[in-house]
């Protein structure tokens, strides 16, 4: 048997790898490691550890290397300890491939320890663009570690053949996201009102701000301050918002939504994936800055607001309104909000997992 260790770090992450690992476990020459890291272990963000157990999987390690210290020395300082804590890991359980998801500054160190360990890493939704984050350089650093590649698209299955002077090992295997809003048995409208606290017969907002990452702190606080002002504006509706994710400046954020005591403001920590895409597909409108609004939306074709340029570079749907972080951008964009569009189908088909697990038994095959 192969083993194959996946990392999980954040509750996003998590939905869109959840698939992936149920199929990897159904194949009997694969003996998969789920190692569980960062934001789930945190009870400041939901303690989503739990929602993994409670859909069946098998935690097989937690490594915590997550720390109250959200400034970028302090983020700095847990790359360290992760780093050392995952070299460790890997160097007991020994996988023979690593399989990774996405862009967190946490996968700096632990693909580093697996690259130098000689450990085969898989890398999921690489040769993508966010040009308001540092997330483009670590996503592109990973790619560079990596020797499996598995983007979303064409154009970013090119950008990786680009930057690596080869098509070899790279695998168009369509949005992972799409198998989420497939196969999620999603709660209906009244339901989510029941458990969420929500008004059924307002229209309902659905919010994610994260930091920009290459913005100051000030900056990031003020347009969390414009995000929320402009929202709760909006006469008759419901704002559900999800809390910003461990960069620097999301708990600073998080400080100014928790201190809002408007009663028609709904803030989580986490929703958990079938709330969240139950909301989506229940709201009015989505808006924000989470990679979620501008990939997961468009099959749904519901109108959504991209705030800032944490996304930029991305490619957009006609679903997606694009504005700046200024409470007047953000008041004009929610203007133009109109009724959902014909859904874009182009992100997937919802068999992402299948083909993730073909190539990867391919690729053990040929080695």
């Amino acid at each position: 048997m192969k083993k194959i260790a996946v990392v999980t770090s954040t509750r996003a992450e998590y939905g869109l790898l959840r698939w992936t690992i149920e199929a990897l476990r159904a194949e009997p020459c694969f003996d998969v490691q789920l190692l569980v890291t960062g934001t789930h272990l945190s009870p400041a963000f939901g303690c989503t550890w739990r929602q993994i157990e409670a859909d069946g999987l098998r935690i097989d390690r937690k490594v915590d290397y997550l720390s109250e210290d959200r400034s970028d020395l302090g983020i700095a300082r847990e790359m360290a300890l992760c780093g050392r804590l995952f070299a460790d890991a890997f160097a007991e359980m020994r996988p023979d491939l690593l399989l990774v998801l996405g862009d967190r500054y946490e996968l700096l160190p632990i693909c580093g320890s697996a690259w130098i360990l000689g450990i085969p890493i898989a890398h999921i939704a690489g040769g993508e663009h966010t040009e308001g984050a540092l997330d483009e350089q670590i996503r592109n650093a990973v790619t560079m570690m990596a020797w499996l590649h598995f983007p979303n698209s064409p154009e970013a299955a090119q950008e990786i053949a680009r930057m690596r002077g080869s098509a070899e090992h790279i695998f168009d295997v369509g949005e992972p996201c799409v198998e989420n809003s497939l196969r999620l048995p999603l709660p209906s409208r009244e339901a989510l009102a029941a458990t969420l606290g929500l008004d059924p017969a307002k229209r309902w907002i659905l919010g994610t701000l994260h930091p920009e990452t290459r913005r100051s702190l000030a900056y990031n606080l003020q347009m969390a301050r414009n995000f929320l002002e402009a929202l709760l504006e909006r006469e008759g509706c419901e704002i559900i918002l999800s809390e910003a994710n461990a960069d620097p400046g999301g708990a600073e954020m998080n400080a100014v939504f928790r201190a809002c005591s408007d009663p028609h403001l709904h803030l989580f920590a986490s929703l958990g994936q079938q709330n969240y895409l139950g909301l989506m597909g229940e709201a009015w409108c989505v808006a924000g800055n989470s990679s979620s609004g501008v990939i997961e939306t468009p099959r749904l074709g519901v109108p959504t607001l991209n705030v800032g340029d944490r996304q930029k570079g991305r490619r957009l749907s006609a679903n997606i309104l694009s504005c700046s972080a200024d409470s007047d951008s953000i008041r004009s964009a929610l203007d133009r909000v109109g009724p959902r569009l014909t859904p874009d189908l182009s992100f997937g088909d919802g068999h992402t997992s299948t083909r993730i697990v073909q190539h990867i038994k391919d690729y053990f095959h040929e080695s």
